[in-house]
């Protein structure tokens, strides 16, 4: 199926409520069940795929910075632990997360009772309270804003922009100036784009979000799922979901 009728047939059917995917649901497709290694993007950034979405690992000189915490379990929390301690003994001293799906934000409440302060959207804590998977997960934001929001710890700067709504209503992109790197999520996929109307999506807006990244100085783009993607992959996505979204 091509790309273009492929996301024109989810946009129509991922309205419907009782849409799901195992491991994923709304969240995108089905990713490894188990945490894998960890592997270094570049120097002092590090990725762990599998156990649910893609996880970031910032090192800075006076801790450590994590980008979503997997599906909710004390495996996949035990085993994203033991990733990163074997490059860094350094504590987590925050948690970002991009949007409130349960593969994004499943294990925060360790992370806090471990000391980390969990740092989002606003509309995160909202979206997290509504939505049937989230509700009951522990672990809302201990630190909010309401646009974009910029992070700095040790010798380290994450900029939090929220461009729009497009997978959920309240997605972040988390970008990394000194490295080039930045993390989109599940705004890009490998497989079959995904908007969630039912926690705040749009089709209309995700473009918004891709012209919002676009704008950034970056190398790699971190997918929810996936390999990492050039400026050039996203130009690209983006002139096909624009296709999409005209017809």
């Amino acid at each position: 199926m091509s790309f273009i009728v492929a996301v024109a047939a989810m946009i129509c059917i991922v309205c419907v409520p009782t849409f799901a995917q195992r491991g994923g649901g709304r969240g995108g497709p089905a990713a490894g069940q188990t945490v894998e290694k960890i592997k270094m993007l570049k120097p002092n950034l590090y990725e762990i795929t599998g156990g649910g979405a893609n996880t970031l690992v910032r090192v800075t000189n006076q801790g450590l910075i994590v980008v979503d915490t997997k599906n909710p379990s004390d495996e996949n929390f035990n085993r994203l632990m033991e990733e990163i301690k074997s490059v860094t003994n350094q504590p987590v001293k925050y948690v970002i997360n991009t949007h409130h799906h349960p593969d994004h934000v499943g294990n925060n409440q360790k992370f806090i009772d471990a000391g980390a302060q969990v740092v989002a959207l606003e509309a995160l804590k909202t979206w997290m309270g509504n939505d049937p998977r989230t509700k009951d997960i522990p672990g809302r934001p201990t630190q909010t804003f309401s646009k974009d929001y910029t992070l700095k710890l040790g010798d380290a700067e994450v900029r939090l922009y929220s461009f729009g709504r497009g997978h959920t209503g309240d997605d972040t992109m988390v970008y990394f100036p000194d490295m080039k790197v930045v993390m989109v999520s599940d705004q890009i996929t490998d497989a079959t784009p995904i908007v969630d109307f039912a926690n705040g999506g749009s089709a209309v807006e995700w473009t918004k979000i891709l012209d919002g990244v676009l704008a950034l100085d970056f190398e790699q783009a971190i997918p929810g799922r996936g390999e990492p993607k050039s400026k050039a992959d996203i130009q690209a996505y983006r002139m096909k979901f624009d296709t999409v979204v005209k017809r």
